[in-house]
């Protein structure tokens, strides 16, 4: 009997012994989780941003883009008016947009848009931006805009840099097991890749040097924000996500108001405009405007397995709807109407030629092509061969693939009335669009000088 007493108490301290074994593992789990949380490059930016506002839309007003209700046939007559539908701002040329309700206009077009730009070395001292062009995958690198709010702690250091952009990417290291655990707590989802993201505050605490690098053909200068400790410590990770080795210069630089360039093609009439046109590190023009009809037409051409065409993949600022497909090719100064707010005049200046851009799948950050040909290897890039076979509508520009979309210019009228009443100039979804006047475009065709 004492040996069954005996066999029974070990049996209780064995069994109390696993139950503690089990708390233990449990709560170094749960701390083991807590950890990878806390120091992941998610937490930690979202935490330095506490005291400031995200802006953006939660869900897209281009979500429902492939409906038929916006394919109206080129060349019919609306019965409605033509509205903007979504606003998009590009902060860093090539990657992600921030989709938003409203935007400030100015001079140089819209407020945040294309201010910043990544460049690498291309020959001795020499930067050349980058773009998806020779490297899609940077569809991939997200963007966030952070503002002050009217309750923001105004000691607090990211509030005193006028806020921040976040940049975030898929992480090319290979992740640890902390870091797979982080990951999931950041996504809740058990499939997601890990990422990483860094902090580039919009008014840098420090002084900051003024390099010049190329922008296609022009040179253009910009605050080296590389050494910014945020900024250099995301670089190297992000020259091996792009494809560089250690040894490339791999650079990011902000557009100030005194390195906005001046545009030198394709210029709008100084008689409407006021005075010339100038834009920080958009390609060309200041603004850009964009037909869903328009980009529903060109899918209607595309080969089926290219169906339907993601109107995203041309980075438009503003997204029309109600006017007929390729309505907007004859516009020559157009007026948005907002029922509470002055109207704000656009100079329209040319179409928008199109490059290679445009295959690139902005959800994938790869380039897509039709199936190929009996006894190809290859299929031809898309929609570019479509673009370049049903829409060179003109010759201006020889190595153009296609044009879709244009090119518009602020006048200075409104913005000076602005000025005069301490306003900005805000366009808003649902604001509707007249036309004023029509014309003939051919790219090119007012020459290089004012």
């Amino acid at each position: 009997m004492l040996l069954q007493l005996v066999h029974h108490v070990s049996g209780m301290v064995t069994y109390q012994r696993a139950l503690y074994a089990i708390f233990l593992l449990a709560w170094a789990m749960v701390l083991s989780i807590a950890a990878a949380y806390c120091t992941g490059t998610y937490f930690i930016t979202r935490r330095k941003v506490s005291n400031l506002c995200r802006v953006g839309l939660s869900r897209s007003n281009m979500d429902d883009q492939y409906n038929s209700k916006y394919a109206l046939p080129e060349g019919q007559r609306s019965h409605g008016a033509t509205r903007i539908k979504a606003i998009f701002i590009h902060p860093v040329k090539s990657c992600a947009p921030i989709e938003v309700e409203r935007a400030i206009l100015t001079k140089g077009g819209f407020q945040y848009d294309r201010a910043y730009a990544f460049a690498v070395d291309s020959g001795p001292d020499t930067l050349q931006f980058i773009s998806q062009r020779t490297k899609p995958q940077m569809s991939l690198i997200q963007t966030e805009l952070w503002l002050p709010g009217p309750t923001s702690n105004k000691n607090d250091a990211m509030v005193q840099a006028g806020g921040c952009l976040i940049l975030t990417f898929p992480d090319p290291e290979s992740p640890s097991i902390l870091k797979r655990i982080s990951t999931v707590c950041e996504t809740r989802s058990l499939n997601a890749t890990s990422s990483y993201s860094f902090i580039i505050p919009l008014s840098p605490p420090t002084k900051l040097e003024m390099k010049p690098f190329a922008i296609h053909h022009r040179t253009a200068h910009g605050l080296d924000m590389s050494s910014i400790p945020s900024v250099a410590a995301a670089l190297p990770k992000l020259k091996k996500f792009l494809g560089y080795p250690p040894s490339r210069t791999l650079r990011l630089f902000k557009c100030t108001t005194d390195t906005l360039h001046r545009t030198d093609r394709n210029l709008a009439p100084l008689a409407n405009i006021g005075t010339p046109a100038v834009h920080g590190y958009t390609d060309q023009q200041p603004v850009n405007i964009n037909s869903v009809s328009s980009v529903h037409a060109l899918s209607a051409c595309l080969p089926e397995e290219n169906k339907p065409l993601n109107a995203l993949r041309f980075r438009a600022n503003l997204w029309l709807t109600g006017a007929p497909a390729y309505d907007e090719d004859s516009w020559k100064r157009c007026r948005i109407v907002s029922p509470s707010r002055p109207p704000i005049t656009l100079s329209v200046v040319c179409r928008t030629s199109r490059c290679p851009m445009t295959n690139v799948d902005p959800s994938k950050g790869e380039f897509t092509t039709q199936k190929p040909d009996d006894g190809k290897r290859m299929g031809k890039p898309q929609p570019s061969t479509t673009l370049k076979e049903y829409r060179t509508v003109e010759n201006g520009n020889k190595a153009a693939l296609g044009y879709i979309g244009m090119h518009a210019v602020p006048e200075d009228r409104d913005l000076k009335d602005a000025s005069l009443s301490q306003l900005t100039l805000l366009i808003s979804v649902g604001d509707t669009i007249e036309v004023l006047e029509r014309g003939i475009h051919l790219y090119g065709s007012t020459g290089n000088d004012y």
